[in-house]
C-alpha cells in the first residue's frame, strides 16, 4: 500500500511541477513585467490549483490510494516534500540563489501566496478524496 501511495505522490508531483515550471517561466518573463509579481502569481495560482485537483484525483485513482485521510495525507506530504526539495535544489544550483534568500522570498507577498498554494498542493490529495 505504501509503495502505491508514494508512487502516486511522485507522479502527482511530476505532473503539477511540470506545468508549474512552464507557467513560472511565462509568469516571470511575460506576465510579471506587465502586471507586477503579486498579480502574476494571483493569475497563475488558480490554474495550478485546478490542475492539482485533477492530478491528485487521477493519481489516487490510478494507483488505488484509498480515500482514507492518513493515506491521502501521506500522498500529499510526500508530493509536497518532493516539491520543496526540487525547488530548493533548483534555486541553489540553477539560479545560484542562496538558501537564506530562497527562504526570505516566502516573506514577500508573492512568495507568501506561492507558499500557500504549495501547502494547498500538499493537501489536495486529501481534499480531492472521494468517499463512496
Amino acid at each position: 500500500m505504501m509503495r502505491r501511495t508514494l508512487a502516486a505522490a511522485a507522479v502527482y508531483f511530476a505532473i503539477v511541477f511540470s506545468l508549474a515550471f512552464a507557467l513560472g517561466i511565462a509568469r516571470t518573463l511575460v506576465v510579471a513585467p506587465r502586471t507586477g509579481d503579486v498579480i502574476a502569481v494571483l493569475i497563475e495560482t488558480p490554474i495550478i490549483l485546478l490542475v492539482s485537483w485533477f492530478a491528485a484525483r487521477w493519481c489516487a485513482r490510478r494507483f488505488a490510494v484509498p480515500a482514507r485521510a492518513p493515506d491521502r495525507l501521506v500522498m500529499g506530504l510526500a508530493a509536497f516534500s518532493l516539491l520543496m526539495t526540487v525547488e530548493t535544489v533548483l534555486a541553489l544550483v540553477l539560479f545560484s540563489r542562496p538558501l537564506a534568500q530562497q527562504l526570505a522570498a516566502f516573506g514577500t507577498p508573492a512568495g507568501a501566496i506561492g507558499l500557500l498554494a504549495q501547502i494547498a498542493f500538499g493537501l489536495m490529495p486529501l481534499l480531492a478524496a472521494r468517499r463512496r
